[in-house]
């Protein structure tokens, strides 16, 4: 698995879709991460990033539970990807063009601060 994440990683950075800068440090500031996901995220995924929001009980299917372990599990490059494109078939938007390379990755270690 860890060889596919690297992998994955090095194609993407040769592809030009993510700076070699931001896939190497894998980092990124929760703080900065927080305002944008009050921002950007917070309505449909609730405050605490548990998909509870008010706006959930109106969501099929409702939004992910960042907490959880399932998402947790996921890759930065995952994460990433879901961000940016979307989810088809549920109400998760593409924010695609929306974030900076730098907002992403503190977007993404906030997320990983949701940690339960």
């Amino acid at each position: 698995m860890r060889i596919t994440v690297n992998l994955s990683l090095t194609l993407l950075c040769a592809l030009g879709m993510i700076p070699i800068s931001l896939a190497a440090s894998g980092k990124g500031n929760p703080e900065a991460g927080q305002k944008l996901y009050r921002e950007s995220c917070q309505n449909c995924h609730g405050p605490a990033g548990k998909g509870d929001s008010d706006m959930a009980a109106y969501l099929t299917p409702p939004p992910a539970n960042l907490t959880a372990k399932a998402t947790q599990a996921k890759t930065d490059v995952q994460l990433r990807k879901v961000i940016l494109e979307g989810r088809p078939g549920t109400a998760m938007t593409g924010y695609e063009g929306a974030f900076e390379e730098a907002q992403l990755a503190d977007l993404i270690a906030y997320i990983r601060s949701l940690k339960s």
